[in-house]
């Protein structure tokens, strides 16, 4: 009997306690929902590129596709560098060679500074375009009271962004728009010979397991920056592009990607291919972005459209575990988004055993 006894201590000592399980990601990030008042959103847990948890609460079920706002730009981003890759452009490509037949169509740029943007410069946000003028956003209400949302229309939405002057010298400075990833998907249909969705589903998304990723029906115009939709664990593994050796991103992409040089954002980080980096000292890095969409347009062509929602995604390639979250509605820029990144960082810190 004594013997059973010490048997039973030992082992009551060796289990692991629940903060050492994925269970306590997901209960940092319900208590996080509940302290701001969220009812309604989801979250996919990636370990070694396997699904290790996914929760939903309120109007979202595991699995549900969702609208994932700027969390697109990674999408394409990783599809122009398949580009670079294949040889068919490089990051110094200038605009007025990668969209050559686009512009006969549309004209030129009213700022033809524009013409000598690289890819580099787009994907990066150093095109001289800004948040705070940003032309495809600015533009796109008034678009839609007399088209539909439901057509990708790049050539008419990049007339939009073309009859704009830029708003610094190019490569100056980081200026974060839709505008640039809006010319990058024109550039993925003129490179490609394809349509844009149908380029990225087959050429990134489907090899990376990401089997349900459409654009959304309802928001197809905000394609390339924006439009995006898949469950979280979709776009959980979409993000394994960003494992090193992964095929998704070729070794001079990958070479581009995580070189500071030109693309620093301050306080050791850079943006990418459509991502924050933060590069690891053992060759890896931390990747994060966040998306959000919040619209009302009563008299859009459409019919009413209205849409409230944030989406933000993480990789922390020092221990090769993705994070996904979404929930509506809209939680905007501030405080609330930090909060959320540091509970998810300090719950994962906690981890021992994630399957």
């Amino acid at each position: 009997m004594r013997c059973l006894v010490v048997l039973v201590l030992a082992l009551i000592a060796a289990a692991p306690t629940h903060a050492q399980t994925v269970d306590e990601v997901e209960r940092a990030w319900r208590g996080w929902m509940t302290k701001n008042r969220l009812s309604t959103g989801g979250l996919a847990v990636l370990y070694k590129g396997t699904l290790v948890r996914e929760a939903a609460v309120g109007r979202v079920s595991q699995g549900t596709p969702v609208p994932l706002a700027s969390l697109s730009k990674a999408v394409t981003a990783v599809c122009v560098a398949t580009l670079v890759e294949r040889g068919k452009l490089s990051f110094d490509t200038p605009l007025s060679r990668a969209l050559e037949q686009t512009f006969n169509r549309t004209g030129p740029p009213a700022d033809r500074r524009l013409d000598a943007v690289t890819i580099g410069q787009l994907l990066t946000h150093r095109a001289g375009f800004d948040r705070g003028a940003d032309p495809a956003t600015s533009t796109l209400t008034a678009y839609l009271h007399n088209a539909t949302a439901r057509r990708t229309a790049f050539d008419a939405r990049l007339r939009s962004v073309l009859r704009q002057r830029l708003v610094s010298q190019p490569g100056e400075r980081y200026g974060y728009s839709n505008s640039a990833y809006q010319i990058l998907g024109s550039v993925v249909e003129e490179v490609s010979g394809q349509d844009y969705e149908n380029y990225c589903r087959q050429t990134v998304l489907l090899p990376l397991g990401a089997l349900g990723a459409q654009l959304d029906p309802a928001w197809r115009v905000m394609s390339s920056y924006g439009g995006w939709r898949m469950s979280l664990a979709d776009y959980a593994r979409f993000y394994q592009a960003f494992v090193p050796g992964n095929a998704a991103i070729g070794e001079r992409s990958r070479r581009w990607m995580m070189a500071p040089a030109g693309k620093a954002l301050g306080n050791g980080a850079h943006y990418g291919l459509g991502t924050d980096v933060r590069p690891l000292p053992t060759g890896d890095a931390n990747f994060w972005h966040w998306g959000r969409w919040t619209a009302s347009i009563a008299r859009a062509l459409d019919g009413p459209l209205h849409a409230s929602y944030s989406a933000f995604a993480v990789r922390w390639g020092g221990i090769d575990v993705n994070m996904v979250v979404y929930m509506t509605p809209d939680i905007g820029d501030g405080a609330v988004r930090s909060d959320l990144e540091r509970v998810l960082a300090d719950a994962a810190k906690t981890v021992k055993r994630w399957q």
